[in-house]
């Protein structure tokens, strides 16, 4: 789906990393890890073209619009507008690219999301079912691509294997590629097909998802 070569970032003198590569195939979970500092977010947010690196390439998939690369935030509550309504921030979505609500109301159910959460502002509802949410308005816009940035992180753990599953699913049902970037090598080892330390660029290969 893409592709990071030869890719080098630093922020004045501070060096994150260089010469790294990664690769998201269809179909896969790759997970980068290490210490915090050396690079994960940047890494994801420079193959969706929300940072440029300091020397190297990325390489999409040809002819598939920039919305079907995707990212999932950290931080639920800072990626919906405090002050509006989960329906209406859904609605607008709908309407900008032309989807019918029944495709909402089909994700909703997969969820596990009720309706009347709809009508609650990202305040009022928990951190899980806000990411839930993020993952719905995600998906509605059909992605070959996700950037999950520590998405599970703020989670309980009630909460993280809900989310955590439903990725899988998805990834087993459309073939999505999916960038994990986490702090948790035990999640890292357990749900990804190739597992990356940005810190020594290492990489360990595991079995496709069944």
């Amino acid at each position: 789906m893409l592709a990071g070569r030869g890719l080098a970032k630093a922020f004045g003198t501070h060096v994150l990393f260089r010469d790294f590569d990664v690769e998201v195939r269809a179909g896969e979970i790759v997970a980068v890890v290490g210490p915090s500092g050396c690079g994960k977010t940047t890494v994801g947010n420079i193959l969706l073209g929300l940072v440029a690196p300091n020397a190297g390439s990325v390489e999409r998939r040809k002819n598939l619009s920039p919305l079907r690369f995707q990212k999932l935030y950290q931080d639920p509550p800072a990626a919906f507008p405090p002050h509006q309504t989960i329906r209406r921030g859904l609605r607008d979505l709908a309407k900008l690219h032309r989807l019918q609500w029944c495709e909402v109301d089909k994700l909703l159910t997969r969820l596990r999301l009720h309706k009347n959460l709809l009508d609650r502002l990202p305040s009022q509802i928990s951190g899980g079912e806000l990411q839930r949410f993020a993952i719905v308005r995600a998906l509605l816009l059909d992605p070959v691509f996700l950037f999950a940035d520590e998405a599970t992180s703020r989670l309980d753990p009630v909460s993280q294997k809900e989310v955590i599953d439903f990725l899988i699913q998805t990834v087993r049902e459309t073939g999505l590629g999916i960038l994990l970037v986490t702090h948790d090598r035990a999640l890292a080892e357990r749900i990804s097909t190739r597992t990356i330390n940005l810190a020594g660029h290492e990489s360990r290969d595991r079995l496709h998802l069944a």
